[in-house]
């Protein structure tokens, strides 16, 4: 049988063998975790610049977009309306839309289904410019 201080020494000699590879393992990482979120830091970097890229590249020219939908409210200058997808702009959604047109209220009441025309560089410039019921 073993005297209990060898016990002891035993038992604290594992323990800090076991707590040293414990650090060194969670070293390596935390090491590993910086270098993912330095590359993902990165990444966001890289597609931050390529949005304000495309931003300003839209801005430099007006587009045209047509869609379809249905008239859900109707404001001073503001139209709102729930429209299949815009292609090169919006996905199927409700939608306000600056509108262009002052007579759009009395063209229009809720619920009707529409066809419009949007104008502008980008989406939260875009304004209706035509509307027409179909």
């Amino acid at each position: 049988m073993m005297p209990v201080w060898q016990v002891a020494l035993v038992l604290n000699l594992v323990f800090a063998v076991g707590l040293g590879l414990g650090y060194a393992g969670w070293g390596r990482r935390i090491a590993a975790l910086d270098r993912d979120v330095d590359a993902a830091r990165a990444q966001v970097e890289r597609l931050e610049r390529e949005r304000e890229a495309c931003a300003a590249g839209a801005r430099a020219g007006e587009q045209q977009w047509e869609g379809r939908g249905v008239v859900r409210a109707l404001y001073p200058q503001l139209l709102v309306v729930t429209h299949e997808e815009i292609r090169g702009l919006l996905p199927a959604r409700t939608t306000s839309f600056r509108a262009a047109l002052l007579t759009l209220r009395e063209q229009l009441r809720v619920g009707d289904p529409i066809r419009f025309t949007l104008r502008g560089t980008v989406l939260d410039d875009a304004a209706v410019v035509a509307v027409e019921r179909w």
